[in-house]
């Protein structure tokens, strides 16, 4: 009988993470379930990688909707998900509750043990947690059954799923209007993540850059996380800020490729962007894990906070945009892909 395995999408990151293992399990024969979450850019993500999916539920926007969301969620799609082998998933407490309830095994993938909340709701009902070789195993062990869950380590980052196979095209700059090395791409933070304390300082230095890169003749190219963010309000009738459309979404290993900078609020689209050559600049409030191992392997990835900081590496980068792109693509041939982690534990849980 064909193994079925079931994957669950809750944000852009992990569309392109989950939809690009999806298709590499099914091309290994796997029966693939994936199901997503209506959120930012996560639909238009999985539209544009051509797979199929199953939307089910949305984003609560404060605790009491994000409660009310969840329990939604976990009816729709148990009337989806029926039977399964095993879910796959980012920590989720509402997929996790469901394989837990249903007695089927659940393979956590992470690099966020920085994200406290679902990281307690999800990983101690988790059979295996799969996580980069950068990441200490004791800052995942604090949520777990150490006797109970199996911790499986592979040599790379997740982005490396979606991007060891990357070809650069200039042909998604024709069609966005773009100038190679002419723009910049800004993404504000996850300010209602749970992780997240100190939004008010974030928000002013991304105006405050963005302004400053206007000044300088770059176009911006902005994605929101939330339809009432306020920098996209602010900036909208702005020459040269281009937000792309939520219904769309954008190619973005091709975006940040061509990128003179990238500059997140975040983590994913740094490391995204520092694998295929572009500088990545993390306005994270926390130094990460896999962000600093990236930058010890010689990738081109920083977190600051500092405006001047900020501007003075750029202005030292710009002067050879190129300087890091053919040793980027070389090291990231040397990484793994997690999905080598997963197919790993699912031969020790016997799934497989």
């Amino acid at each position: 009988m064909v193994t079925k395995l079931w994957l669950d999408v809750l944000t852009p990151k992990q569309a392109m993470l989950f939809g690009s293992i999806y298709k590499e399990l099914v091309s290994q024969g796997y029966n693939v379930l994936l199901t997503a979450r209506d959120y930012d850019y996560t639909i238009a993500t999985l539209k544009q990688l051509n797979i199929d999916f199953v939307v089910v539920g949305r984003y609560g926007h404060d605790l009491k909707s994000k409660l009310i969301e969840e329990s939604k969620r976990i009816i729709f799609l148990l009337d989806i998900v029926e039977s399964f082998d095993a879910l796959v998933a980012y920590p989720n407490p509402t997929a996790a509750r469901i394989a837990f309830g249903l007695q089927r095994p659940y393979i956590a993938l992470t690099d966020s043990p920085h994200s406290i909340a679902p990281s307690k709701l999800s990983l101690p009902l988790a059979s295996a947690v799969v996580i980069s070789s950068c990441i200490p195993k004791k800052s995942i062990e604090r949520y777990i059954d150490k006797d109970e869950t199996y911790i499986i380590q592979f040599n790379g980052v997740d982005e490396v799923q979606w991007l060891k196979d990357f070809k650069p095209s200039r042909d998604y700059l024709k069609l966005l209007g773009l100038e190679e090395y002419g723009y910049i791409v800004v993404r504000p933070p996850e300010i209602r993540a749970s992780y997240y304390k100190d939004k008010t300082s974030v928000i002013e230095l991304i105006k405050k850059l963005i302004n400053y890169f206007l000044s300088q003749g770059f176009s911006i190219v902005y994605m929101p996380r939330y339809h009432d963010d306020e920098i996209a309000t602010e900036f909208y009738n702005a020459r040269n800020f281009i937000i792309p459309s939520r219904d769309v979404g954008v190619k973005g290993s091709q975006l940040l490729y061509y990128a003179a900078v990238v500059v997140t609020g975040g983590g994913t689209m740094a490391r995204e962007a520092s694998l295929v050559g572009t500088l990545g600049i993390s306005l994270f409030p926390q130094e990460l894990y896999v962000d600093t191992c990236l930058q010890n392997m010689g990738f081109p990835i920083i977190h600051s906070i500092s405006f001047s900081e900020i501007i003075e590496k750029i202005k030292d980068v710009v002067k050879d945009v190129d300087k890091y792109k053919k040793s980027s693509l070389t090291i990231l041939q040397s990484l793994e892909k997690p999905v080598t982690g997963i197919v790993k534990a699912l031969k020790i849980l016997n799934v497989i």
